[in-house]
């Protein structure tokens, strides 16, 4: 019944859209449920991987995975093949009709992504395989093993990019977090195992394949079950896993024949493993738990993802539409560049006119030109301040800077230009000047007709004043 579900067209719809959506939106923030496979350097993670999936991956002394390899494994109807992609630049998958070449091929495009020496990348590698015997579609994403001593030519700091590049998988709470930890070692002391702690304090997320179970120790048993000296109480459990030593690699045993062997072990040493459940023995049971647990976890977040992508795209068509429209001809440019003087003309003339957000305008008295004595002078000043003082009042409550208006700093000019010309011209009204009126009338004495003042006595009197002009102009 459980298989049935698994291999379900809607479950393996689900689990297509998905790989889809986390090809695409690789880089974006937004979290996809994923199945994370990360351990320490030389536990065996490239012999489980082989035991789930059947295919030959490439191997090395040292480092060998120094980029994310998503695998995606897909049961295959009539032919075997697989395809394989970089996710740097490449938009094509090439297709793998000899499945002894991934490998080969998984080692040529890591070279392209990360180069030729033994640093690592985060640029992913896609590789999808079909094949007949493949229980359940599954996808793992397999992270480069934490190494601690940096090989020659290899960064310093080999250590800190391999935990950032593993953080960045395991730190999202839909993640899944494969630990691959050697079967006869304490499995608190990985430090996959620490790092996943601090994103997962409670271990609801993570779960272990303990490789090398030939090696085993005394009690492994209850060390699976998360009982015991170096175990480790994981919800989603752990599961035992045989590899494929170095002989068996050598000897090219096929993962049939493996398969076969792992299932012999397990009987063979009744006396640890008679009373585990099977459920945590061999590779089989480690795919159908993995199968599962992703099934549950893309149905569990795929709604809150399809809201979150909402979100995102409706946010994404917000910032589009504020982008102004393409240009391809000097017809559209000239038009535009119109609309944009047009636009301008139309705000200064606006602000000229002193209509800012439709702020009242205050008529303030024009001031006279003569004066007809200093205390009428006074009294017009004192009214010319309260109607400022109002008009700056105005432009407060409404929220308006006099700074801001060009025509309260035109008003202002012409206003200190006034008082200028008030200040530099004489008061013709005053005592002073008419004592300087009648002398200049005494002056010209004889050279007109009595009671029939000069005009010479007008020009004098202006020329004076003209003098004064420049002064207060400048």
């Amino acid at each position: 019944m459980l298989g049935e579900h698994l291999n379900s067209e809607e479950s393996r719809g689900l689990l297509l859209a998905i790989d889809k959506m986390r090809e695409i939106l690789h880089g974006e923030k937004i979290t996809l449920p994923e199945i994370v496979v990360v351990g320490d350097q030389s536990v065996g993670k490239s012999s489980v991987l082989e035991a789930i999936s059947g295919i030959q991956l490439p191997r090395a002394q040292n480092i060998c995975t120094r980029c994310p390899l998503e695998l995606r494994m897909k049961t295959a109807q009539d032919k075997e093949y697989a395809t394989i992609r970089s996710g740097v630049s490449c938009t094509t998958d090439k297709r793998i009709d000899d499945l002894s070449k991934i490998a080969d091929e998984v080692t040529r495009l890591t070279s392209e992504i990360a180069g030729e020496g033994a640093n690592v990348s985060q640029n992913p590698i896609y590789l999808t395989v079909f094949k007949r015997d493949i229980l359940y579609d599954l996808t793992l994403v397999d992270l480069p093993g934490i190494t601690r001593n940096p090989l020659p030519g290899q960064a310093e700091n080999i250590h800190e990019q391999i935990l950032q590049l593993i953080n960045k998988y395991i730190e999202p709470p839909t993640a899944i977090v494969l630990h691959v930890i050697p079967a006869s070692i304490d499995f608190t002391t990985s430090e996959s195992m620490k790092l996943a702690k601090s994103f997962d304090p409670s271990c609801q997320r993570q779960l272990i394949a303990a490789s090398k179970i030939d090696k085993y120790d005394k009690g492994i048993a209850e060390k699976l079950q998360g009982r015991g000296l170096g175990s480790m109480e994981l919800q989603l459990g752990c599961v035992a896993v045989l590899n494929r030593n170095q002989h068996e690699i050598d000897d090219n045993v096929s993962f049939d024949d493996m398969k076969q062997r792992e299932k012999e072990f397990f009987s063979h040493h009744k006396d640890a493993f008679q009373h585990l459940p099977e459920e945590f023995k061999g590779s089989e049971q480690l795919v159908r738990r993995l199968a599962t647990i992703q099934q549950e976890r893309i149905r569990s977040t795929f709604p809150d993802i399809i809201k979150e992508l909402r979100k995102q795209i409706a946010e994404k068509k917000a910032e589009l539409k504020k982008i102004p429209l393409s240009m391809n001809t000097e017809n559209e440019c000239w038009t535009n560049f119109q609309s944009m003087i047009n636009a301008y003309r139309e705000s200064i003339h606006d602000k000229v006119k002193g209509e800012y957000d439709q702020v009242s305008s205050i008529e303030i008295t024009s001031l006279p030109t003569t004066f007809t004595n200093l205390e009428d002078e006074s009294n017009i000043d004192i009214d010319l301040d309260i109607a400022t003082d109002e008009l700056e009042e105005e432009l407060e409550i409404t929220g308006e800077s006099k700074r801001d208006h060009i025509a309260y700093h035109i008003y202002q000019l012409q206003r200190t230009f006034q008082m200028e010309c008030q200040n530099s011209f004489t008061n013709f009204f005053s005592r002073q000047y008419y004592k300087i009126t009648l002398r200049e009338i005494d002056q010209t004495a004889g050279v007109s007709l009595p009671n029939f003042p000069s005009y010479q006595i007008v020009v004098g009197l202006f020329r004076n004043e003209l003098n004064k002009l420049p002064d207060c102009c400048g």
